[in-house]
């Protein structure tokens, strides 16, 4: 008989007032809890079956939409101050009625959300066992990245949070045609960027590098070589500096950026699962 799961979603207010839509998959018998931040353009609704998945084996998951992100309030692709997204993760520690202050934490993010968890552990503010990162934004990979910067400086000075077409397409982010419909249609989906959020990860990307060796939590990390947004190259330079004697890494040769909606996510969230259930 398969396991009885319950999804919880409510809202809850982060410092800025605004409204952050969250859920929350709990198991009838909860063996470990594991924090999910998604990734830039994304909102949590895109991780509800790799949820479901691992909420079977008996892993509760909470997850929220970031600000300007899926259903949440704030201007869309924008942020004033990365902190800001930093200082969310503590509305589901801290805020989340379902959280269950007693069993073990993970925290897993993807891409934008993987480099939010790292700045997160940067700063010591939990203690959690383990840390799960899938195409980290530990620097960016997109040809004329360059130029792209130039001109978000160059912007930035009139309009820090006007929103332009974000610089990548549907192809960079997986290589399932059936998928990109999926894209395109979504109403969640973040389609824009400001010149303040962009600035605000290529800044981030540097000072993740910079303390990489500070980080010393369990890290299990998922990348793919094929990846043309984030840089392969500089999850390995991370990958080498980090300060944790426990640290695994997966390198995938096909997929592209966002593994969750990848051919090899099932292999993924095996690979998560018995990772969690070694370090229990």
């Amino acid at each position: 008989m398969a396991k009885k799961i319950t999804g919880k979603e409510g809202i809850l207010i982060d410092k800025q007032g605004r409204k952050i839509p969250f859920c929350s998959w709990m198991p009838s018998k909860t063996l470990v809890q594991l924090v999910l931040i998604h990734g830039f353009s994304e909102h949590m609704r895109y991780y509800f079956s790799a949820a479901e998945n691992l909420c079977a084996k008996g892993i509760a998951v909470h997850m929220m939409d970031l600000p300007g992100h899926g259903a949440a309030e704030g201007i869309r692709g924008h942020i004033d101050d990365f902190q800001e997204y930093v200082d969310n993760i503590d509305l589901i520690l801290n805020e989340n009625p379902n959280f269950l202050k007693t069993k073990p934490v993970y925290l897993l993010g993807h891409s934008l959300g993987a480099l939010i968890s790292v700045h997160y552990c940067f700063q010591k503010r939990f203690d959690f066992k383990g840390l799960i990162l899938c195409s980290p934004l530990t620097g960016f990979q997109m040809p004329g990245s360059i130029p792209v910067i130039m001109m978000a400086h160059l912007l930035s000075r009139k309009k820090p949070d006007h929103p332009y077409p974000k610089p990548t397409g549907v192809k960079d982010l997986c290589r399932n045609p059936k998928q990109w419909k999926v894209y395109f249609s979504d109403p969640y989906r973040v389609r824009t960027i400001t010149p303040s959020l962009y600035l605000s990860m290529e800044s981030k990307t540097h000072s993740l590098q910079d303390n990489a060796a500070t980080l010393q939590l369990p890290l299990l990390v998922f990348s793919s070589v094929k990846d043309t947004i984030v840089s392969p190259d500089a999850v390995r330079r991370f990958l080498g500096n980090v300060g944790s004697a426990d640290k695994t890494a997966v390198f995938f040769t096909e997929a592209m950026h966002e593994l969750f909606q990848e051919e090899e996510k099932d292999q993924m969230l095996d690979k998560i699962h018995a990772w969690i259930m070694e370090r229990i």
